[in-house]
């Protein structure tokens, strides 16, 4: 089922899994604040379509986690590495979860200290 979000107080329901027989327009915020939060739930429990695409090998990133990183060195808030980046604010959160479990941290900003180590010991080798 998709769902499409206008701004933070109208979202789109189809009312047929094809979405040809109309939408429910909702404009109730605590309704879309719910709808959002079992729609991020489900995008964290999603496959990727290509899982081939979306894996590295052991400890290193994507190129798109790569991407997210730097912009997160920047200091960008998420909507921001989204915009630049060209992503869904859910796929650039989705990508930090993972560059932050590939790198063993538990804070943004320690992601950015943990890659410029391991770049670090890399340009030493």
């Amino acid at each position: 089922m998709k769902m499409k979000l206008a701004d933070q107080m109208t979202a789109m329901l189809p009312l047929t899994p094809t979405g040809t027989a109309g939408a429910l327009v909702i404009r109730a915020p605590v309704i879309i604040a719910a709808l959002r939060e079992y729609f991020e739930m489900l995008w964290g429990r999603a496959t990727p379509l290509r899982p081939e695409r979306a894996t590295a090998p052991a400890g290193r990133l994507t190129p798109a986690q790569q991407a997210v990183l730097e912009l997160m060195a920047e200091g960008l808030n998420d909507g921001a590495i989204a915009r630049r980046a060209g992503l869904s604010i859910t796929t650039v959160r989705r990508h930090i979860a993972a560059i932050m479990t590939r790198l063993g941290v538990c804070r943004r900003f320690a992601a950015g200290a943990a890659a410029q180590r391991k770049d670090g010991s890399a340009r030493s080798r």
